[in-house]
């Protein structure tokens, strides 16, 4: 694959249209999209989905669309840049990334970053199975995800260790998916990153960064809800 060839015809054949991001009107999968789009001033659309109230939680607003808009493997999110359509959430990023040039130089580091990208979904996972539990089973729960998202939360911090971001002294998509996985994590538990002082000056630079200013300190969609309507921990 020549990356260099790959990346001129990105930003030469497809920086011309208006890309399309499709989701809930929650943070969910999609934030960390938003974040990396922001943070490349790209120009894009937030295309909101809202699903209705208890009890129903009507999410026809989707469902009434999910075959209809050429999608190959109809999902939320969603990303439509000119002719290009993605669903699932590591591709999208892994697109945006290509596309703004925020992709790892040297070919470990991309492997270490895809490895990254995959332990934080994991991470975003685990907390999903109980965000959207049921009061008892979540109030239940919820010391011991605390627990076993520690350390994994312990291995991001000695994998970045003094470094900038996680491939080194530039930063990445990984930084932003990463980011908003463990963001998530201080909602529910406001002092799970105490010991990690690589990760938490890490934060700090990133919510320092010019093209993120407005973002971190405006309302945006940053303030929406963590989870979906139907969750328990929202």
């Amino acid at each position: 694959i020549n990356a260099e060839y790959g990346h001129y015809y990105i930003t030469n054949n497809l920086r011309k249209h208006k890309m399309k991001l499709g989701y809930w009107k929650i943070r969910g999968l999609a934030e960390a999209m938003r974040m990396l789009l922001t943070y490349a001033e790209a120009d894009y659309e937030d295309v909101v989905y809202e699903c209705g109230d208890a009890p129903d939680y009507d999410r026809s607003c989707w469902t009434d669309v999910k075959f209809t808009l050429g999608f190959e493997f109809p999902n939320l999110p969603y990303l439509e840049d000119g002719d290009m359509k993605l669903t699932q959430t590591i591709p999208i990023m892994h697109y945006i990334s290509n596309k703004y040039g925020l992709t790892p130089k040297d070919f470990k580091v991309h492997a270490q970053c895809d490895m990254l990208d995959h332990v934080a979904m994991d991470l975003t996972a685990m907390g999903a199975r109980l965000f959207y539990s049921s009061k008892e089973t979540f109030e239940a729960g919820r010391e011991g995800l605390i627990k076993n998202a520690q350390v994994v939360i312990n291995q991001f911090d000695t994998f970045l260790g003094s470094k900038d971001y996680f491939a080194g002294d530039y930063i990445t998509g990984t930084d932003f998916i990463v980011f908003e996985t463990l963001d998530k994590y201080t909602v529910l538990e406001p002092t799970i990153l105490e010991n990690n002082k690589n990760l938490i000056n890490w934060m700090d630079r990133i919510k320092k960064l010019p093209t993120l200013n407005k973002y971190f300190n405006e309302p945006t969609t940053r303030t929406w809800p963590l989870n979906n309507k139907m969750a328990y921990f929202k």
